[in-house]
């Protein structure tokens, strides 16, 4: 199945031909593993999350696992609509793309802030998918109001000291690395001040996780203790209580969302095909779901045409909170109604999960519904998106 556009946004003949050869390349070198299920690939059990891994290593080799990076980190250095187009071919396949948290989150972050050290101690690992990373915000009671968060780093010569707690930790079980917000120093005027930001080895001593499992049943999150965990000092980014600059920087590069309608539409053409199979039992026969339907196909192609103007934002660096977050709240509501409306569509037997034998459609949408949840909380729930909009992009009083 091809990604069928509604209105092209890459005329160029050139972005067609690359447009092919990714297609061609993925039908050769995709399993059906991967095609067959809608959880991150960060998500999987760990011999699947292998597999995955070392299809982006082969992705690497082709130049298209980090097409958005400048070559001097290991990226492909392409103009902005074919980063695109390489991206959306990739959801819509639904290629196995691992370690979000480190090359979508934290890689903007230390290209920006990081120093040359860091850059060249991470970046390529992270390229080659060779080092997983967690996300070390979220604590208990400090989710949403993240600068609440309790965790503490002391400086001791050359070495900070971990104390703390974290949890719902994105990714926690498999990464071979965290990055972590802690408080150098207590608050004073404003709770932001003194948070800084740091990258840990989840390997050092002092570190226990435990998993966290999802309704899905994949051990998506963690929670991690630290207890007196050295950190050498020079794997501090940003320098010390710029924490909150930092993470608000990672925050939009995480709310972007560039892939999530090709997705969407992935879901919906297989939908839609599933209805046509059925002859007179079309469920799209009744008027109300085909006028269901044809809203969330309006809303994808709306969402492709943000995801395109939210990546030449970044390009020219101008992506703004406002507009990342209307990005992640678009994308995230829209994820939930294609679940929602293919659910409602293909009734009871759409309920039924991967794992058994008379799921429809691989179980995508009961597994996605599920998943859907998780992308209306996780990154900043949709009111905390609703809230960032009104008041840094429309200026509207707290």
């Amino acid at each position: 199945m091809a990604l069928r556009q509604v209105v092209s946004l890459d005329t160029d003949p050139e972005t067609g031909r690359l447009r092919e050869r990714v297609r061609s390349w993925l039908a050769e070198h995709l399993d059906d593993e991967f095609r067959r299920t809608a959880a991150n690939a960060d998500y999987l059990p760990r011999d699947s999350h292998e597999r995955a891994v070392q299809f982006c290593r082969a992705l690497h080799e082709q130049g298209w696992f980090v097409p958005h990076w400048p070559v001097e980190h290991g990226g492909g250095g392409l103009d902005v609509v074919q980063q695109v187009v390489i991206r959306e071919e990739l959801a819509y396949a639904g290629a196995p793309i691992v370690n979000n948290n480190g090359v979508n989150m934290l890689a903007p972050v230390l290209m920006a802030y990081g120093t040359a050290k860091q850059q060249a101690e991470h970046l390529p690992l992270i390229a080659r998918s060779e080092r997983m990373w967690a996300q070390g915000y979220s604590e208990v009671g400090a989710g949403s109001d993240l600068a609440a968060l309790r965790m503490t780093a002391r400086r001791d010569g050359d070495e900070y000291v971990l104390n703390g707690h974290k949890t719902w930790t994105s990714n926690g079980m498999l990464a071979d690395w965290i990055f972590v917000l802690a408080r150098t120093s207590p608050v004073e005027r404003k709770r932001q001040d003194g948070i800084s930001f740091f990258l840990v080895d989840m390997a050092s001593e002092g570190i226990i996780r435990r998993p966290i499992r999802s309704m899905t049943g994949y051990p998506t999150f963690a929670e991690e203790f630290f207890d007196d965990v050295r950190v050498p000092a020079d794997q501090l980014v940003g320098g010390e209580g710029e924490g909150w600059r930092v993470a608000k920087a990672l925050l939009n590069a995480e709310r972007t969302n560039v892939t999530r309608a090709a997705q969407a539409q992935r879901y919906l053409d297989e939908l839609v095909e599933w209805c046509h199979r059925q002859g007179p039992g079309n469920p799209l026969l009744d008027p109300g779901r085909r006028a269901a339907v044809a809203r969330v196909i309006e809303k994808v192609e709306m969402g492709r045409a943000l995801s395109y103007r939210i990546a030449h934002l970044q390009a020219e660096r101008a992506l703004t909170p406002g507009i990342a977050s209307l990005s992640k709240l678009y994308h995230s509501e829209l994820a939930a109604e294609v679940r929602s409306v293919g659910a409602d569509v293909l009734g009871l037997p759409g309920m039924l999960l991967p794992q058994d034998p008379d799921a429809v459609l691989h179980g995508h949408f009961s597994e996605g519904l599920l998943l859907s949840l998780l992308h209306r909380i996780g990154g900043g729930t949709s009111e905390i998106q609703r809230d960032v909009i009104a008041t840094t992009a429309l200026g509207l009083p707290r």
